[in-house]
Formats: structure tokens, C-alpha cells, sequence
């Protein structure tokens, strides 16, 4: 495992930059997983005939217009194609109830995309790259083990089990939680689902309950966002037991993690922990949070993605 640790605060940024709409297109395409509609959109590049692809997913019940859009177009801009898909009961996908968060579904999700993208003659088939972010970091890993024929995985602060989710509210915050998720289930096929907010503002119960991340959270969703801050409180006991990789000599393929040093979401220690276990990793760390490599630290984050994409799969 090669390690990359950068220490101090990175150069602030002067403001984002935006690729011409002339270096790509963008479509929109559809998969089916497990009988449910899921969209996505596919940006590619406009002077590459067959380029890699790097699919994508984001963070805990987000969808896909929650801050993905600018590595998207940066991809494109060098080359690579980007799939971004909602997943199923989010977004724009079909499937209720909304903003459902299952992970073994989410990442048979991951499953059907991958799939999908082997029959589109306009990109590489063979070149298929997962990248993920947050729990969908850990999804990727898992869903790159599982698959073997992907060429690289790339999981930005992942979230490798539950424990920033069902940790950290002591023995009574823990209990209700799981009392909520107990609730859910029962009271789902008669009455509807028992929900829970995703960020909430304090008050109540919510997945999120530390008032930093809940405020960079908000800050992803772009303007005139219809996403409704809820999800079934469910959720609660499938992230009790999971955990992304429990066979990290599994995955075969070339990984790169990328973590902050002040997350508290995704602990830095965490990633590098499991970066130690993976045959061909590279970790990079960085002064960031959870949510800073969305702006602050975007730029050096998406150089990393850049020279590893280079070194294990160049544009021609």
C-alpha cells in the first residue's frame, strides 16, 4: 500500500471551474435493478471514441445532484465518461418507500448499473471504474470485490460500517433509535413506514445529529431541491450490522481511499485501517472534514483521482 498524507491547510480554493458544455455530453439513461426503474445520467467526453467510465453514487440518502455534478464534468473534461445513478426509492429512480436506505439493495443497485453500462457501445466495457462517496464509498468497495472484472474502485471517505450512524448517542439514544427502526418494519405494510429526518434541525430524532454535518449536508442540495429531509427510520437497523468489506483481501483491483483527518463521519483512522488490508491500495489523506472535498479541498482531492485514473487506466 502506497500512503499520500498531506499536511496543513490546503490553498484556498479561487472559486470553482466549470468545464465548457462543448468538452461533453450528457444523457439520460435508465437500468432496471431487481424489477425497479433507476436513472442516471451519462457524461462523455467528446474527443475520446471508447473512454472509461467511472460510475458514481453519493452520500446517505442523497441523490445525485447533490454535489457529484462537478467531478462529473471534471471526468469528462479529462476524458472519462461518468455514470451518475440514482438509486432505487431516491431521486429521480423509481421504488418506494422514498429515500429508502437498504444497503444490500443499494448495492445490488451498484450490481445493475455495471450491468447496464457493459451494453452501451459508446464506452469502454472493459474500462469500468467505481467511485463512491460516504456510505456509497463503502458500496463501491464491496460491490468491486464482488464484481472482479471492474479495473479500479476509488472510495471517498467511506463510511465502513454503521458506527457513524448508530454510535456516538450512548446507551438511550442507541435504544431509541433501534426502537424506531423496530417500528418501521411492523407498522410499514399496514400503516405506511415510520420516518425519521435525515438532518432534522435539532429538535427531534435524525440520522445526522451533529449540527456541523447536518449544515454541510444542506449545502449540497442545489437550489429549488424537492429532496424531503426523511427517510424510514429502517435504516437504523441495517446499519447496526453493516459493514463494507469483511474480506478486504477480496478485492483485487487497483483502490485508492481518500480521507480526511478531521472527519468525523468517516474516521480517518478507519480507512486507514482497512487501506492496510487491501492488496493494491493507495491512501490519501487529507486536512479535510467530511464534506470538504466537495469545495474546499476539491481541487486537490480531484488531482489525486485524475493521476490515479491516469496510472491505472490513460486516456489514449
Amino acid at each position: 500500500m502506497s500512503t499520500w498524507r498531506h499536511r496543513g491547510d490546503p490553498p484556498k480554493p479561487r472559486g470553482p471551474r466549470r468545464p465548457s458544455h462543448y468538452d461533453y455530453s450528457r444523457v439520460s439513461l435508465s437500468f432496471e435493478s431487481e424489477g425497479t426503474t433507476c436513472a442516471g445520467w451519462l457524461y462523455r467526453p467528446d474527443d475520446v471514441d471508447s473512454p472509461s467510465v467511472v460510475v458514481m453514487a453519493g452520500e446517505l440518502a442523497a441523490e445525485r445532484r447533490f454535489g457529484l455534478r462537478r467531478y462529473a464534468e471534471r471526468l469528462a473534461e479529462a476524458g472519462y465518461a461518468a455514470f451518475l445513478f440514482d438509486y432505487r426509492n431516491t431521486g429521480d429512480s423509481d421504488g418506494e418507500p422514498r429515500n429508502l436506505v437498504d444497503p444490500e439493495r443499494q448495492v445490488a443497485d451498484w450490481h445493475a448499473a455495471i450491468a447496464g453500462l457493459r451494453e452501451r457501445p459508446e464506452v469502454d466495457t472493459g474500462g469500468i471504474v467505481l467511485w463512491g462517496t460516504g456510505l456509497s464509498g463503502g458500496y463501491a468497495l464491496r460491490a468491486a470485490a464482488e464484481d472482479g472484472r471492474v479495473v479500479a474502485v476509488v472510495a471517498q471517505n467511506p463510511m465502513l460500517d454503521g458506527s457513524a450512524v448508530t454510535g456516538g448517542r450512548g446507551v438511550t439514544g442507541t435504544l431509541s433509535a433501534l426502537a424506531a427502526g423496530v417500528r418501521d418494519k411492523l407498522q410499514s405494510r399496514l400503516l405506511g413506514p415510520y420516518r425519521v429526518p435525515v438532518l432534522g434541525d435539532g429538535s427531534t430524532r435524525s440520522v445526522f445529529d451533529d449540527p456541523a454535518v447536518r449544515t454541510a449536508y444542506r449545502d449540497l442540495l442545489p437550489p429549488g431541491s424537492a429532496w424531503r429531509d426523511e427517510t424510514p427510520a429502517r435504516l437504523f437497523l441495517s446499519l447496526f450490522r453493516y459493514t463494507a468489506l469483511s474480506d478486504p483481501e477480496s478485492l483485487r483491483c487497483p483502490a485508492l481511499l481518500v480521507s480526511g483527518t478531521r472527519d468525523d463521519v468517516a474516521p480517518a483512522e478507519s480507512v486507514a485501517a482497512l487501506a492496510d488490508e487491501i492488496p493494491n491500495a493507495t491512501l490519501v489523506e487529507l486536512p479535510a472534514d467530511h464534506f470538504d472535498h466537495y469545495d474546499r479541498t476539491f481541487e486537490q482531492t480531484f488531482g489525486h483521482l485524475r493521476s490515479f485514473l491516469q496510472a491505472v487506466r490513460p486516456v489514449e
